[in-house]
């Protein structure tokens, strides 16, 4: 129990998950699925913000 848990990774790994399930689930229709790529895109710029953001905060 040496290795330090990373929340970051932890979440960013459960998010795509789901994304990737619920894509395959809106395959037959093609509004949730432009809603869901729109998601994806949003949900992964928001990732990168939020890691941009953790490594800002453990260099002050």
């Amino acid at each position: 129990m040496n290795e330090k848990f990373d929340i970051q990774a932890y979440m960013t790994h459960g998010v795509e998950t789901i994304v990737a399930e619920s894509l395959k689930a809106t395959l037959k229709n093609p509004r949730e699925s432009a809603f869901m790529v729109r998601f994806a895109a949003a949900s992964k710029k928001a990732s990168r913000r939020r890691a941009e953001a953790e490594k800002a905060y453990m260099k002050s």
